[in-house]
């Protein structure tokens, strides 16, 4: 009887001992449960320069969510694809070996309707892209996203209007011909350029200072703020103000992480998002006039079209658009809506 007694007593020891090894995780990174009293680290990866306006929106980020949480969720920013280029961050926040990413055209990849918001001469200005895509519009283009690909929209953000920047003045469609153009590796960008009449050369975005500077490519597009933090006018004499696409990011977060959290901490992080999304929306218009201004002053010279120039580059696009409908089920009807906006 003694010994049955003594068998009991360690059996219960043992599964009083594996209970609380289990419940006392180190990094909390497990489904479901209390979170009280867990901790958590979020790695958010990016391209862009640590003084973009994208990253002093992440540093706005990560401030929210750590005083919220008491310290209990550490937010790490790593800026300058020090975590790889855009196509590479992508697939580590699907597969959960990073937390948080900031992409951009490349998502589309995955999420074509997406690519809408990047169809040449769209929107009218910041204006207009935030009305469509934080309403019905911007939901439409986020459909199927964590049953698709296992990662959600915390929030869109800004890359802003692009522009084009080379060591030639771009003056009129003649001046494109042959103008070899750094695109990203997204088909449109590919279609768009070559109906102006360039020659379009894919690349990772951390590679174009050095392709610029070792002239192997002629010129790249982008907005301002970018052209600014990347130091492109160190390498680049003109810019051309096309406005002729304007760029989002998406803050999308690995799902099962997310679910990871528990309600508390979930709306900590999409508060923070929330909050942080519409400083970098404000920012972005504020800076891009400063950003044009002091790329003036450090040399660079800036080319604003006509409207005879811009109204070619406009009608160049019409058989790009048509390849989009084609090529992108449900654009038409998109598009359709964000003009009548």
């Amino acid at each position: 009887m003694k010994r049955h007694v003594k068998i009991l007593a360690m059996i219960l020891i043992l599964v009083f001992t594996m209970t609380a090894i289990v419940g006392c995780g180190s990094d909390g990174n497990t489904t479901g449960g209390d979170t009280q009293n867990k901790t958590f680290k979020i790695k958010v990866a990016n391209w862009y320069a640590p003084e973009h306006p994208q990253n002093l929106a992440l540093a706005k980020f990560k401030e929210i969510v750590e005083e919220k949480s008491e310290g209990n969720i550490i937010v790490e920013i790593y800026d300058n694809s020090k975590l790889g280029s855009e196509d590479v961050f992508i697939d580590s926040v699907k597969n959960g070996t990073v937390e948080m990413g900031v992409p951009g055209t490349m998502l589309s990849k995955d999420m074509p309707l997406l690519s809408v918001a990047e169809i040449p001469f769209l929107f009218r200005d910041y204006d207009h892209a935030y009305a469509v895509l934080s309403g019905p519009i911007g939901d439409k283009m986020l459909e199927g996203m964590v049953e698709k690909i296992g990662v959600r929209n915390l929030a869109w953000t800004v890359n802003g209007l692009r522009q084009m920047t080379s060591n030639k003045e771009l003056k009129s469609m003649e001046d494109f011909k042959g103008l070899r153009m750094r695109v990203p590796n997204v088909p449109y960008y590919v279609q768009m350029t070559e109906a102006l009449g360039m020659v379009p050369t894919t690349m990772a975005f951390s590679e174009v200072f050095t392709a610029l500077e070792q002239k192997v490519i002629d010129g790249q597009e982008n907005p301002y703020a970018t052209i600014r933090a990347s130091s492109f006018h160190e390498v680049q004499k003109y810019a051309l103000e096309t406005n002729h696409m304007f760029s989002p990011n998406e803050w999308i977060i690995n799902e099962k992480f997310y679910q990871s959290l528990g309600p508390e901490y979930q709306k900590i992080v999409e508060e923070a998002a929330e909050e942080a999304a519409a400083y970098n929306w404000e920012l972005a218009k504020q800076k891009e006039a400063e950003d044009k201004e002091w790329l003036k002053q450090n040399g660079m010279i800036i080319i604003e079209p006509d409207e005879a120039f811009r109204q070619q580059m406009i009608d160049s696009q019409k058989e790009v658009r048509e390849w989009f409908y084609k090529n992108y089920p449900g654009s038409e009807e998109l598009v359709k809506e964000i003009e009548a906006m």
